[in-house]
């Protein structure tokens, strides 16, 4: 009989360390690129944000088809490895071009541009981290260690956030005379890019690599007479789509996603603009917020022992992060907090960021354990594992969706009439209350929705542990091995 266990803490951690190429992306779609093609190489809002969401509804497309894929390939590398292998290298090259585009071109160049290597970073990041990501659902069967497989990858996610902010804002953005702020530095951005292609390209191969050996302990295809088809996709997302507790997961990250795509877009304008902090000062914040998204996850999996329905850490992590988040802007907007540019104020932003942020990684690990737990009911209805569509589906939903959060910062900063090259100088002091309203009462009323929404979750130890009985006198195989 196999090991309930799950696997070695090698294999965890080298599984784990494949989250850092997607935080370098994921932070670096969010805290630069609209800034890049809107502040830095002058392309409105409106285009910047629609190019942006253009591309993501594209990538949407083709999250459930590599979900579906890699769920049916039947290889000597297994289901996932493959996809892992081949797609960093086009992963990190589209990365790169992202930041890169040629001189000269016009409003029309700069977003057909930005819509072709946005949709190509995505696409291949896709290819990439759907089979990563299923993996949480296949090393192992066990509630809780599902739990910490999935605070493991927040972790390591997190360190691929900081490295972001770490040698991006303080290596490649420091201030020269031509340009106070060094984030208005054109030529700072290929350089930033290339060394985060590589560190793309590396941290893939070296997961990849990692979890090799575990390959035959993973589940194979179960799909067997069943090709790859358009109509096997449509099939199999329609069967996830058809589980309660999985279409609310999908919503409340629809939601979440909108929420995020805002405020991680809306951030650089509110702590230059409104707070009026420096780009030095805001390399510090930032990665503060980091440590405490490593804090919260790293906590999500004792808490997880402790509360034992994930359903309530969610909401709690929802909540938790919505308060601390909006605070000090909601106090500066009521007239109690520090004058913007005062170092008080900036302790308070810090201090207020890095606390929210634990929200964020346990409602993180939660939901990507709580996908893993709804795979085992699919299995019970259908008789089959895949893992891979549920993780697509779900990513499916929110970029498609989620999209809208990059298009209302795109018109926040269109409305508010906060112009290419801005300075606390010369910006209109109700552009800056527009933007203060959107970033504080908006994500609080946002997330408000979204908390409403994750509490319709249904899914309880209780019912996943009757689930993993029937599935185990049905399939004693499905048992997870130890790596």
């Amino acid at each position: 009989m196999a090991s309930t266990l799950g696997p070695s803490w090698r294999v965890r951690l080298m599984f784990a360390f494949g989250q850092i190429p997607e935080g370098v992306q994921s932070t670096s779609f969010g805290f630069f690129l609209l800034f890049f093609y809107n502040q830095v190489l002058g392309l409105s809002g409106a285009y910047a944000s629609a190019a942006i969401v253009i591309a993501q509804v594209l990538d949407a497309v083709i999250d459930p088809v590599v979900g579906n894929w890699s769920d049916r390939t039947r290889s000597r590398w297994g289901r996932r490895h493959p996809f892992m292998y081949a797609s960093a290298v086009p992963f990190g090259v589209c990365f790169f071009l992202l930041f890169a585009p040629p001189q000269g071109l016009d409003q029309t160049g700069l977003f057909l541009w930005l819509v072709a290597f946005a949709t190509l970073t995505r696409a291949t990041q896709s290819i990439y981290s759907i089979p990563h990501t299923a993996m949480t659902a296949e090393l192992s069967m066990d509630y809780h260690e599902r739990t910490l497989l999935s605070a493991l990858r927040s972790l390591f996610g997190s360190i691929g956030t900081l490295m972001v902010f770490l040698i991006g804002l303080q290596l490649y953005f420091n201030p020269t005379e031509l340009y106070p702020n060094g984030q208005l530095n054109p030529a700072a951005y290929p350089p930033f890019a290339a060394t985060f292609a590589a560190v793309i390209v590396v941290g893939i191969w070296i997961s990849a690599a990692g979890t090799h050996s575990h390959i035959p302990h993973l589940p194979q295809a179960t799909t067997q007479g069943h090709r790859f088809s358009a109509s096997a996709v449509l099939r199999e997302t329609g069967q996830a789509f058809s589980l309660h507790s999985f279409r609310v997961l999908v919503m409340t990250a629809v939601l979440w996603g909108m929420t995020m795509g805002m405020v991680a877009t809306l951030s650089i304008y509110l702590g230059t603009l409104y707070f009026q902090f420096s780009l030095q000062l805001i390399g510090l914040s930032f990665p503060a917020s980091v440590v405490g998204g490593f804090v919260g996850a790293a906590l999500a999996t004792p808490l997880a022992r402790w509360v034992p329905e994930k359903k309530t850490l969610y909401m709690a992590g929802l909540a938790w992060y919505a308060v601390w988040n909006t605070g000090p802007i909601i106090l500066s907007l009521l007239g109690i907090a520090p004058e913007p540019g005062d170092i008080r104020l900036f302790y308070l932003v810090m201090t207020a960021n890095a606390i929210c942020s634990m929200g964020i990684g346990v409602l993180g690990v939660m939901l990507g354990s709580m996908i893993a737990d709804i795979t085992d009911e699919h299995q019970e209805r259908h008789g089959s594992r895949n893992e891979g569509i549920y993780y697509a589906a779900a990513a499916f939903a929110a970029k498609a969706v989620g999209g809208f959060g990059i298009i209302i910062s795109g018109l926040v900063v269109d409305l508010a009439g906060i112009q290419p090259n801005a300075t606390t100088a010369t910006i209109d002091p109700e552009a800056l209350r527009t933007l203060a309203l959107a970033m504080g009462p908006g994500v609080l009323a946002m997330t408000a929705i979204t908390v409403w929404v994750a509490s319709r979750y249904r899914l309880t130890q209780a019912e996943h542990q009757r689930i993993r009985d029937a599935l185990e006198l049905r399939e004693p195989a499905t048992r997870a091995v130890t790596g």
